[in-house]
């Protein structure tokens, strides 16, 4: 079967199929380099714990204690006031920009590292 393809047309074809692929792979890259938790409440500063060490943080709020687990790398929110356990559902933040909340305590769980991470919103 001739689809009327000389070698140009497969050329073309290639050199943009690995234009795609490329910045696929350079646009959704797992960040290198040390990723930090970033512990943010309404009223004080922010507050940074490295993944590097396991480790259980308890953080008072106006609701409760919000208790944050760091193992292997990653960080969840294991136990939260809120009544509807968002925060806990979050699961293990594991890449640059993950992102975990509790509304009742005001605090903002999120993993931070060297570079900015993809963000539809961008484009």
């Amino acid at each position: 079967m001739n689809l009327g393809l000389r070698w140009g047309d497969v050329a073309v074809v290639m050199i943009a199929a690995a234009l795609v692929a490329t910045s696929f792979a350079l646009t959704y890259a797992p960040a290198s380099g040390a990723l930090l938790l970033v512990v943010s409440q309404a009223g004080e500063a922010a507050r940074y714990f490295p993944l590097d060490e396991d480790r259980k943080v308890e953080i008072a709020g106006p609701a409760g204690l919000t208790e944050v687990e760091i193992h292997r790398g990653r960080a969840r929110c294991l136990r939260s006031p809120g009544s509807q356990g968002i925060c806990e559902r979050a699961g293990w933040l594991e890449r640059d920009g993950d992102m975990a909340v509790s509304l009742p305590n005001r605090l903002v769980l999120q993993l931070q590292g060297n570079g900015a991470p993809f963000d539809s919103m961008h484009f």
